[in-house]
């Protein structure tokens, strides 16, 4: 009990802080985007305000091994924190074409989470359901991915990270790279699923056996 009222003490002063100091009015903005970026004593000056509310999330959601430091971008998502990138070399922005999928069993639950369908195709459905013990019916819904892969000096990987809802912070180098793939939605992956039994204009669904 103390801890969730310490996690939602937390959360209202991390609400208060964005209220007053987000987004950041000194840093540069990639327009469209949360993403915030600038020189050391830029960011060191801004990211010194959120400096005790960081730790205080540390704190609370320290691993159970004390020698494990959890790292401020791996805190929970929730707490809505920005997160800071340090020493960072180049991002790229890319849009991606995913899929949302989903697996239902039958047709209420279906229309619950998808809407409505013209009659015949809840028809098709449901004789597809009818055909088979294993016939279950896959809903895909297709929409834009943005994700940003942040580069950091010195180290030979890259960090994919979500950053529509919190936002992110980044402390540049000199010959910080900034490459926005937006205009060029990379392709989606080959689809298994073909000839849907029915389309509301949002979602397709499939016929598939368990």
């Amino acid at each position: 009990m103390q801890d969730a009222i310490a996690v939602q003490s937390l959360k209202s002063d991390i609400a208060l802080l964005r209220q007053n100091i987000w987004p950041p009015a000194n840093l540069t903005n990639v327009e469209g985007l949360p993403i915030y970026y600038g020189a050391k004593s830029e960011v060191d000056e801004y990211y010194r305000q959120w400096t005790g509310l960081i730790e205080r999330a540390q704190d609370l959601f320290q691993p159970f091994m004390e020698d494990e430091v959890l790292d401020a971008v791996h805190l929970p998502s929730h707490l809505n924190l920005p997160l800071f990138y340090f020493h960072v070399d180049r991002i790229r922005i890319n849009k991606t074409r995913a899929k949302e999928s989903k697996t239902f069993r039958g047709i209420a639950s279906l229309v619950e989470k998808c809407g409505e369908f013209e009659p015949a195709q809840v028809g098709v459905m449901r004789q597809w359901l009818d055909s088979d013990d294993t016939a279950a019916l896959v809903a895909h819904r297709e929409f834009i991915d943005l994700r940003t892969y942040v580069f950091q000096h010195g180290q030979s990987d890259y960090t994919r990270t979500r950053f529509y809802v919190n936002g992110i912070v980044l402390c540049v180098e000199e010959h910080f790279e900034l490459v926005d793939a937006r205009d060029k939605p990379r392709k989606q992956r080959n689809d298994s699923y073909s000839d849907p039994l029915a389309d509301n204009q949002t979602w397709k669904i499939f016929g598939k056996y368990r």
